[in-house]
């Protein structure tokens, strides 16, 4: 291959002499699911593929026992093309959500890259980024500057439909606290201070909140602690609560009002009220599209039908929107139900997980990506113009 056009059968040859082998990894992922910072089978057994086919590897990535660094340098230089990993489990559902695909396709899309990379220039790196159902590890790595040096970063997670990208919630999660007196509740009620009811006027006055915010703020929480019996004045109750918006810069003001909520439910019961980070706060993911329409057509060439967010705000949150402050990231999704529309998070999705359907439908897109891979590092522009619209979003 000495032109600078793409071989779509040169590129699937690529993809399926490995096929085998990196399916038999996510299987095996699939089989010992791992929770956060806990993924120590899965990050050997990806250190393990990635260095067979060599890359060169740094195991404990930014002081992270299950993250890890693996890159491959080609003969020639040019753009630094990285694509992120995720492989923790969830408790009970294992692979609920897919996981084991993620880095199925991201360490795939490298091994089939290197051959370009030597050809036409690149530098082709993956990084493990463990716990993203809880720690977030990939806020403490942007943090460190594991991503400074990227020209992109990519990654696809499997879901009941194929998207560009995924613009996700930016999200803070709160636990509120409040303190107050125990009595007996029906000879001396007086001489307590009611924490539950401290509580129960913080989720009315939220509820209030929930009128006066915008359209795209989700405020929710449980009552992790009431009270002991009914017959005692509580003196101490919690609530986790997770907040969320749009954008980073509204969440931040949201929060506040929040805790104002919580500040005045203890006032007007004579308690106090005590707030704290329960888990790591992400940002709102910051795709860049025009990354994500290169990545869109990819996949469409190979026969998938994309739906196009236009940058439009999808549910949920994921720590990738913190990677997307510090360079352009995309992370596109892709359908492994079979028609089935299970969503994530569900046995049933869990199943599709580890399904020969799902290994399928991660091969074609391991090829979309070695096709975006490719155009990065035979057409200049297409950087250029990334790096133009990342300047203007974190504007």
């Amino acid at each position: 291959m000495e032109n600078k056009t793409i071989n779509a059968q040169d590129i699937h040859r690529e993809v399926m002499n490995i096929a085998e082998e990196i399916k038999k990894m996510s299987l095996f992922i699939y089989d010992n699911p791992e929770l956060g910072l806990q993924e120590h089978k899965a990050c050997k057994a990806q250190v393990e593929i990635l260095e067979k086919h060599g890359f060169d590897t740094e195991k404990n990535f930014c002081g992270l026992e299950t993250a890890y660094k693996a890159v491959y340098k080609g003969a020639k230089s040019g753009p630094k093309i990285t694509m992120l990993a995720e492989y923790d489990a969830l408790p009970e559902l294992g692979h609920g959500c897919g996981h084991n695909i993620i880095a199925m396709v991201s360490i795939g899309s490298c091994i089939a890259m290197k051959k370009y990379a030597d050809i036409f220039g690149a530098e082709i790196t993956v990084i493990g980024t463990p716990a993203e159902e809880t720690a977030g590890a990939k806020v403490e790595m942007a943090k460190k500057g594991a991503f400074d040096t990227c020209d992109v970063v990519m990654m696809a997670h499997p879901l009941n439909e194929n998207i560009d990208t995924m613009n996700t919630m930016a999200i803070n999660a709160r636990r509120f606290s409040f303190y107050g007196q125990t009595a007996h509740a029906s000879a001396a009620p007086y001489e307590g201070k009611n924490a539950l009811d401290a509580m129960i006027n913080f989720f009315n006055m939220v509820n209030a909140l929930r009128q006066q915010t915008k359209e795209d703020a989700r405020i929710h929480g449980i009552i992790t602690k009431g009270g002991v019996a009914p017959n005692i004045i509580p003196d101490y109750t919690e609530a986790e609560f997770y907040i969320r918006a749009k954008k980073s810069a509204y969440l931040e003001e949201l929060t506040d009002k929040v805790i104002d909520c919580a500040k005045g439910a203890a006032m007007g019961t004579g308690t106090r009220m005590e707030c704290v980070h329960s888990e790591v706060d992400f940002k709102d993911t910051c795709s860049n599209l025009y990354l994500a329409e290169l990545q869109s057509r990819s996949m469409e060439a190979l026969g998938f039908k994309m739906k196009r967010m236009n940058g439009q705000s999808t549910p949920g949150s994921s720590d990738l929107g913190d990677v997307s402050y510090v360079c352009p990231a995309i992370q596109c999704a892709f359908d492994i139900t079979d028609g089935k529309q299970y969503g994530v998070h569900t046995r049933e999705f869990a199943v599709c997980a580890g399904s020969e359907h799902g290994m399928q439908q991660a091969l074609l897109v391991i090829e979309a990506f070695v096709m975006t891979g490719i155009k990065l590092m035979t057409d200049s522009t297409h950087l250029e113009k990334i790096k133009e619209e990342f300047a203007e979003i974190k504007k």
